[in-house]
């Protein structure tokens, strides 16, 4: 058996491949039948050798090459030179090799080059990509069913609003859970009470992108933060009211108010989000935080006077504001 497991889900292909290799036997067999050759210093002709020995005690071993394929599916990248025939070789001998033969990669290939349409033409191909947020959800209802957890599917929303966009964290959370859960059915309140919410922490991280001027987080951050569920409306407002404290505080600044004036004027009582407020104030400066502040005013406008799509509205305003 030929595999490929590739992707960008790092915890899925983990544990794809965990469940490959458990399929060989007991633990103890397992160790002396699983070969695994990693770039940058695997040699394809020890490869292929090892994919034909004899197993120990089983049916069959594994030989698990790691990070080989991403050179030859990507143009410009260098390939070691004894991997440049790795399409003759799998055609070749690919009917020969009497073991399992998995090939991973933690980035998803195209396949479009000669040698892995070869590869592909043998091998089972598996896909393992991180679930955006519609996706996400039948994700997350395997995995709580997977850890053997009864769940509502108004807990199961929750979880997703709230859990992140790391797959791994989020199966940790589920394990948590499941302890928690100790046999009865997960609601909202359960949720609530033991996942820290993480969705406010990205929001603000892409607000501070934006008002940064750091172009290519603040762009794609948007664009994200819209494809998984947050309205634009509420990035807009958000952002508005980002930029009228900065303002406030810059003016407060200029006129020699202290800190503890300006946290309470804007009602800020932590310490250390004063201090990053302050800072940002600084570090921008009134000139052009009045400059960001009219950009937002005319974009505004152009988007409840029907001038331009709201989306495109936001997408603008982002764009005017990273370059100013």
């Amino acid at each position: 058996m030929i595999r490929l497991i590739h992707g960008d889900d790092e915890f899925s292909i983990a544990n794809s491949l965990e469940a490959h290799l458990a399929a060989l036997g007991p633990p103890e067999l397992r160790a002396p039948n699983v070969t695994v050759f990693e770039a940058p210093n695997a040699r394809m002709a020890e490869v292929f050798a090892a994919a034909m020995i004899s197993p120990f005690l089983t049916d069959r071993r594994a030989v698990v090459v790691k990070g080989m394929l991403k050179p030859i599916d990507t143009r410009g990248e260098r390939i070691r030179a004894d991997w440049e025939s790795f399409g003759e070789k799998i055609a070749n001998e690919a009917m020969q090799i009497t073991n399992d033969l998995i090939f991973v990669e933690n980035v998803r290939l195209s396949l479009t080059s000669r040698p892995l349409k070869a590869l592909a033409s043998f091998a089972e191909v598996e896909t393992h990509l991180v679930p955006d947020r519609r996706d996400r959800i039948d994700w997350i209802r395997k995995r709580f069913d997977f850890h053997g957890v009864q769940v509502s599917e108004n807990a199961i929303s929750r979880f997703n609003d709230i859990g992140g966009d790391d797959v791994r964290r989020l199966d940790s959370e589920i394990q948590k859970l499941a302890l928690y859960a100790d046999g009865r059915m997960l609601q909202p309140n359960d949720i609530d009470l033991m996942v820290a919410d993480t969705s406010q922490d990205r929001i603000f991280n892409v607000m501070d992108a934006i008002i940064e001027g750091r172009h290519n987080l603040a762009i794609g951050g948007v664009q994200n933060l819209i494809a998984n569920g947050e309205s634009i409306e509420g990035i807009f407002a958000l952002l508005t009211r980002q930029v009228r404290i900065l303002i406030v505080a810059a003016h407060m600044m200029s006129r020699g108010s202290s800190r503890s004036e300006i946290g309470q004027r804007l009602r800020i009582n932590m310490p250390w989000l004063l201090d990053k407020t302050c800072k940002q104030a600084s570090r921008i400066g009134s000139v052009r935080l009045r400059a960001m502040h009219l950009h937002m005013l005319d974009v505004d406008v152009g988007s409840k006077t029907g001038r331009v799509d709201r989306r495109l509205a936001v997408e603008m305003l982002v764009s005017g504001l990273v370059g100013r």
